[in-house]
């Protein structure tokens, strides 16, 4: 406000100095420092109601316990921490598999199993060789992949199985002609105790499976949570 004071008393010797050159033009001055002074007497209230409101805060925080929570220590901070962190989480079991064909399949029938007998990785012992199925021993999701390859003027329509119901299937087309066909695609399936997954022939084929060759049919899958 000091700084404005003295703007406005440079003001006034400068409407002096326009009175003694132009009369008419003193007379808009005037006018102006006029407005000038009112806009300086606003300036003045506003400063002294902030300054009230600015003691008023002051006493507000003294009276707060707020500054407990800033003084609170490092290990304070810590154990409240942790004590926020459920304790009743569980991980998921460590289950995963992966098991492919070792030989040629023929002479294959309409929904008949394709077992992969070769198995590579059978983490909780749930995939079975014997009969080419995936047994599950949780709740879960779980992500399945399987491929299915054809040699030379062969193809196979194959399924994904949970439980009877088809939940995905694909088509390996090396027909008619003389070339390798493979193909690929996965489902993510939820799953209960005692559920059953298995890979089997569709309708459309000519009961060719390649498990030798520049294809390898395999089949795969692991739990997500």
């Amino acid at each position: 406000m000091e700084l404005l004071q003295k703007f406005y008393y440079l003001f006034i010797i400068f409407e002096y100095k326009v009175f003694c050159i132009d009369p008419d033009i003193y007379l808009e001055i005037q006018e102006i420092r006029k407005q000038f002074s009112k806009e300086i007497l606003r300036l003045e209230n506003r400063l002294d109601s902030v300054a009230s409101e600015n003691k008023w805060l002051k006493e507000q925080i003294k009276g707060c316990k707020c500054n407990e929570r800033i003084n609170e220590t490092e290990s304070n901070r810590n154990k409240r921490i942790l004590l926020n962190i459920p304790t009743d989480t569980q991980a998921s079991p460590k289950i995963a598999f992966y098991a492919h064909l070792s030989k040629n399949i023929d002479h294959m029938g309409n929904h008949q199993t394709i077992v992969f007998d070769q198995v590579r990785l059978n983490v909780g012992s749930l995939y079975k060789s014997v009969d080419g199925e995936f047994v599950s021993s949780v709740s879960g999701t779980f992500f399945f992949i399987w491929t299915i390859s054809n040699s030379d003027n062969t193809y196979m329509q194959s399924e994904l199985v949970v439980n009877g119901q088809v939940f995905g299937q694909i088509i390996s087309d090396a027909a008619q002609h003389t070339d390798w066909a493979v193909s690929t695609a996965f489902a993510i399936v939820s799953l209960q105790p005692d559920d059953r997954v298995w890979i089997r022939s569709g309708v459309v084929h000519n009961g060719h499976v390649s498990g030798t060759g520049f294809g390898t049919s395999s089949f795969a899958g692991f739990i997500l949570w």
